[in-house]
């Protein structure tokens, strides 16, 4: 650990540099548990992009008497290319995910079960499990689990501020995704320019994903806009076009 004074310089964009390396190396542990304060019902709709594609995402959060169901509906040039859902219970700590299901243009319906009780997560495909942790997340519910530490901790926006959620996917893959903030940055929606907090996650490895987020403090800290790359794969861009109850 150097000194205060051979610490890295602070990256262009605001993070320190030291605070987004030691986000993509953070070690496979526990993920810490946050206070949370969930955001109220709400339909998100974003312009998705995938690569040159250009279409729609459909985000709908639904909590109600202890349990919550979120579905994000993507499709591009009228054709369905993602539907994620994810349900579960809500709990002082937030979302404590029960089924995420993920299916993707012409590939089978693929889901990772957590089981709570037995200690793991299960898969439809692989036949592998992963260890059950209090706080884990899936590859869809770190949306609104982001939103809620950022609403209930607000301390945690400032720049060089990490905020760190195990997340696990329906594929049978699950790590840390640490997520450090760049600090206010200025988004543009669609006929407006918004004040957001910007977050990166780093990818540890070539196939890893890399997260771009940005959380708006007038939507409760939902995400705005978010990019999502992983390897070669074209990224994936949400962009927020309006927000309903």
């Amino acid at each position: 650990e150097p000194a205060a004074s051979e610490a890295a310089p602070p990256r262009p964009d605001g993070a320190p540099a030291q605070a987004v390396a030691a986000a993509a190396g953070e070690a496979e542990a526990a993920p810490p548990l946050y206070a949370t304060r969930l955001p109220p019902p709400a339909t998100l709709r974003y312009e998705l992009r995938r690569g040159r594609l250009t279409g729609s995402g459909d985000l709908q959060w639904r909590p109600d008497a202890g349990r919550y169901r979120l579905r994000l509906e993507g499709a591009v040039v009228g054709l369905n290319v993602l539907t994620q859902e994810s349900t579960g219970t809500v709990e002082p700590h937030g979302l404590v995910p029960q089924r995420f299901t993920d299916q993707r243009a012409r590939r089978p319906m693929v889901a990772a079960n957590f089981e709570r009780e037995a200690g793991r997560i299960r898969f439809s495909g692989p036949s592998h499990e992963l260890p059950w942790q209090p706080g884990v997340q899936d590859r869809l519910s770190w949306m609104v689990q982001l939103a809620a530490v950022a609403q209930a901790e607000p301390q945690r926006l400032a720049a060089g501020e990490r905020i760190v959620l195990q997340v696990v996917g329906a594929r049978g893959d699950g790590s840390a995704w640490a997520f450090t903030s760049l600090g206010p940055d200025s988004v543009a929606l669609f006929g407006e320019r918004g004040d957001a907090v910007r977050f990166v996650r780093e990818p540890r490895h070539a196939h890893d994903t890399r997260v771009e987020v940005w959380l708006d403090p007038a939507r409760h800290h939902l995400p705005v806009r978010a990019t999502l790359a992983s390897g070669e794969a074209e990224t994936l861009e949400l962009r927020l076009r309006e927000m309903l109850p």
